[in-house]
């Protein structure tokens, strides 16, 4: 286990979701948090993306979140990123591109979500 994977598993864990997407894309998050803790020199390449990607004025209120949040501490980032609030579930729509996950490891990653699907739908159905 990694440092950042260590870090991930003591924050608190959204555990209610709309839909299998918002679950997936939670699983992701997570990874990429845990990837930035591992190697904070990826907030730099956030950054880059953001500057070539983001500055659409329709993405005004999104690039200027982000360019502040990209500011603070690295463990505030992926604190505030993975938080069970609006504010969390818009960085997480929102958020800028930290890295790439190889195909493997993509898989690895949504199939631990799938797994987890079953168990959350289930456990939320009504009796």
């Amino acid at each position: 286990m990694t440092d950042g994977e260590r870090v991930i598993a003591q924050l608190p864990r959204k555990m209610r979701f709309y839909d299998r997407n918002e679950r997936r894309a939670y699983e992701m998050t997570r990874a990429v948090a845990a990837r930035l803790i591992d190697s904070p020199e990826l907030v730099g390449k956030a950054f880059s993306y953001m500057e070539r990607h983001m500055k659409d004025p329709n993405q005004s209120r999104a690039y200027a979140t982000w360019r502040d949040l990209l500011e603070r501490e690295v463990e505030d980032i992926v604190r505030l990123l993975l938080e069970d609030s609006p504010q969390g579930a818009f960085l997480r729509q929102t958020q800028p591109v930290f890295c790439v996950f190889p195909l493997d490891e993509r898989e690895r990653i949504l199939s631990r979500a799938r797994a987890t699907d079953a168990q959350i739908l289930v456990g939320d159905a009504p009796p």
